[in-house]
């Protein structure tokens, strides 16, 4: 496997077209709103996979600390 590359994960994608131009919207940045969101998909039984798109795109976060690779697996 490719240090640099993350693994394969499963995002979620039932938001559908509501994904599309998502980084763009103003309701992108607000990630407490986008958390209530996606506790909602998970209650409804809607969220389908392992990380919630919305969240991924929304937060501004360190792709080191959000894909963990085991060093122990190459």
């Amino acid at each position: 496997m490719d240090k640099d590359l993350p693994p394969d994960f499963l995002f979620c994608t039932e938001c559908g077209r509501d994904l599309r131009n998502f980084a763009l919207e103003r309701k992108s940045f607000n990630v407490e709103f986008i958390k209530k969101n996606f506790a909602s998909c998970r209650e409804n039984g809607k969220f389908k996979g392992e990380f919630c798109s919305k969240l991924f795109i929304a937060l501004d976060f360190d792709p080191d600390e959000f894909f963990i690779i085991d060093d122990d697996e190459e």
